[in-house]
């Protein structure tokens, strides 16, 4: 999947008794979309790779509606991540991502390495950090 072929889109239903997030592809040519990720009561999908990630983000659909910012558009798709194994520069770009949508810049690198160990199912160890229950 890449953003020149298709556009990306997130509809969030608020119906009684249907209610949720969906977030689609949709492919020029085609009748229908194709769901990426949904959350009802659990999330279900593939979710994106960290390439189609990218790919969404830098390259946004000047003809269509919806969010143009690069940085903005990478937040935004954020939690469709399901890559496992992402690139180290990802949390620099995240991070940077951050900072220009108004995060404070001295956080903002430690706030990425944070979501994207807790996207990837990764552990994340903060050195600085002490636990109130070890005595320390």
């Amino acid at each position: 999947m890449t953003a020149s072929n298709g556009l990306g889109v997130v509809v969030y239903r608020n119906a009684v008794e249907d209610y949720g997030i969906d977030h689609l592809f949709v492919e020029p040519g085609r009748d229908a979309a194709r769901r990426v990720v949904a959350w009802d009561a659990d999330v279900s999908g593939a979710g994106l790779t960290w390439q189609d990630l990218l790919a969404l983000a830098d390259d946004p659909a000047t003809t269509a509606e919806g969010v143009h910012d690069p940085a903005a558009r990478l937040l935004l798709l954020l939690p469709l991540l399901a890559d496992p194994a992402v690139p180290d520069g990802a949390p620099a770009r995240v991070g940077a991502a951050l900072a220009a949508v108004g995060a404070p810049e001295d956080t903002a690198a430690s706030t990425a390495e944070f979501l994207l160990a807790r996207l990837t199912s990764r552990a994340w160890h903060d050195p600085a950090w002490t636990s109130p229950l070890s005595g320390s």
